[in-house]
């Protein structure tokens, strides 16, 4: 996910006036509650796709994947006609012809498709709008609302997401959770991931390919030494691949950034913290940054239970995690640095992780999932409270 900046978009004066008078139209329906109310879709014409398509050219705001011959769709980021898990909200309607709400997507983020390996992936976003806070009505203040869902025209949103060098988007380490996300234990990253299906097969597999090709890049720019030209080549390489407008750019931009972060450590003559220089370079190629202190309030990831846990039950690889749902048994695997693997998928949080395996949006992890260490069957909520007390 790179920022777009929308902040300069407007409509077509011959499509803003067609569109307020929808607006209008809406606002009389409306008034009656147990009205449907009915939409022209005007958000799909050229008119305003075009202008979308010009902030960062075509491709998926969410996923950045390009739109070639695969469908693309004007998304409403608060969706229109209704909102998934309450039955009686009719959407954010009188925002259905407002540009600032559209975002470009491509069909596997909006409507579903993506796989893990022979697993679907999930609906997509549609019209699921998952809060931190309370739900704006008509009239209200948006700014107000607390979306769950990163949106990519929020510089801050998407400063959240990192890569790892496999390819998986996840949250940056550095990046603290905010008071929100402790509040309903719910990581926005992991929330956006297993929504959008961020770490599909197709992405990962793409995603990695890129990240190596930057490496190398890198790698061959420092190497360059007394040679202009493949400095030059390196460098042309790096900065088309980065750019804005590339296809997942944003996971390009973070392999950069970390290599050049090796490179720099490496050569420091006093690496912070006492660690050893290789260690530091280690840490960086694998796109691991410094990592942010574990919070004292244990309601979100794992990585401050997990070493309360003895190094041996991680013998094999990981510890079982087991719950069931609606679709029967799920398993996972609590890895020793607190991130949880399903679908052969990295998450940090156990909620997310549950949701991914289950397809229920609702599912509290640290109820759902149990793990045994030493004979004893405990759920993630109850060894969390014991290390509390």
């Amino acid at each position: 996910m790179r920022y777009v900046d929308n902040t300069g978009l407007t409509a077509p004066q011959h499509w803003a006036d067609r569109a307020a008078k929808e607006l209008e139209k809406l606002h009389e329906e409306a008034e009656d509650a147990d009205k449907e109310l009915a939409f022209s879709e005007l958000w799909r014409e050229d008119a305003i796709r075009d202008r979308l398509i010009a902030l960062i050219g075509p491709k998926c705001w969410y996923c950045e994947t390009k739109f070639v011959r695969s469908p693309y769709h004007v998304d409403h980021y608060r969706p229109k006609s209704a909102v998934v898990g309450e039955a009686q909200h009719r959407g954010y309607w009188w925002l259905a012809y407002d540009p600032a709400n559209y975002r470009l997507a491509c069909h596997h983020c909006n409507s579903g498709g993506a796989r893990y390996g022979n697993q679907s992936a999930g609906a997509g976003k549609g019209a699921r709008f998952p809060l931190l806070g309370q739900r704006a009505s008509e009239g209200e203040v948006l700014d107000g609302e607390l979306p769950v869902l990163l949106d990519p025209v929020v510089a801050e949103d998407a400063e959240l997401v990192g890569f790892d060098m496999k390819g998986h988007a996840r949250r940056r380490p550095e990046q603290a959770y905010s008071d929100d996300e402790f509040s309903r234990g719910l990581c926005r990253v992991d929330e956006t991931v297993r929504i959008l299906a961020l770490n599909s097969d197709l992405l990962v597999d793409s995603r990695s390919d890129l990240i190596k090709r930057v490496d190398g890049l890198v790698q061959l720019y420092l190497a360059s030494g007394d040679s202009p030209e493949v400095a030059l080549f390196a460098r042309t390489e790096i900065d088309g691949l980065t750019q804005t407008t590339a296809e997942w750019s944003a996971a390009a931009a973070a392999a950069e950034r970390l290599a050049f972060l090796a490179h720099d450590r490496s050569t420091m003559n006093a690496p912070p913290g006492g660690r050893a220089r290789s260690d530091i370079a280690a840490g960086a190629r694998s796109g691991t940054d410094t990592q942010a202190a574990p919070t004292a309030e244990h309601h979100l990831d794992l990585r401050t239970l997990v070493a309360t846990l003895p190094p041996e039950a991680f013998s094999a690889g990981g510890i079982a995690l087991t719950g069931r749902g609606k679709r029967g048994p799920a398993r996972a695997t609590l890895l020793e640095d607190g991130r949880i693997i399903c679908f052969q998928r990295p998450l940090n949080t156990p909620t997310s992780a549950a949701r991914m395996a289950t397809g229920d949006d609702q599912v509290d992890g640290w109820t759902f999932w149990s793990l045994t260490v030493d004979g004893t069957t405990r759920t993630l909520a109850d060894l969390r409270d014991s290390l509390l007390s």
